[in-house]
């Protein structure tokens, strides 16, 4: 009989995807997504091989899942953050701030590497999850949009260039949404 972690169920599944994404983010960081198999997950994670086939069909689920996990939890986060804005361009900071200071919580940059080699299908769904996230951003620019304070000609075009000026780098949130700010009111 399988030992049961947690005073549920669903305690008990939750801490194993847990284990299981904490030893999928460690091993694809010490040896890289293409040398580690679910049986060094499993080992890692103290799972058996054999139970971790009832939480994940293979390999590519567990990058999909965690993609998913991770999703959630910075669009709740994120959404949470924006609550208390008083205005688009006071969201519009709230957002630059949020995803910069989250970066090192998150693990979105799978890399050339990893998505390079999942199947199309499984890249599609990581394309879903980049949406999901996109659509707090895309919604904060629509509503600066709306009430007059920015000015841009395209939303798509605006979203990518924004999510550019987000990515990791040596400067402070502020200088970056300071830039933001007055890059979608020029």
């Amino acid at each position: 009989m399988p030992k049961i972690v947690g005073d549920t169920l669903a305690d008990h599944r939750a801490l194993v995807r847990s284990h299981v994404f904490d030893a999928f983010i460690e091993l694809t960081e010490e040896r890289g997504y293409a040398a580690i198999t679910l049986s060094d997950i499993a080992a890692r994670a103290g799972v058996g091989r054999t139970a971790l086939y009832n939480h994940f069909r293979d390999k590519e689920a567990v990058v999909v899942e965690l993609a998913l996990h991770e999703t959630t939890v910075y669009v709740t986060s994120a959404r949470a953050a924006l609550l208390g804005a008083a205005s688009p361009t006071d969201a519009l900071r709230t957002y630059v701030r949020h995803h910069i200071e989250r970066q090192g919580d998150l693990h979105f940059g799978f890399g050339p590497e990893m998505l390079g080699l999942l199947s199309p299908g499984a890249l599609a769904q990581m394309r879903d999850h980049v949406v999901e996230v996109e659509k707090v951003l895309v919604e904060v620019l629509e509503a600066g949009l709306a009430a007059g304070e920015f000015a841009f000609d395209d939303v798509r075009s605006t979203l990518a260039l924004v999510n550019a000026c987000v990515q990791p780098r040596r400067i402070d949130a502020e200088t970056v949404a300071d830039f933001v700010v007055r890059a979608v009111r020029a």
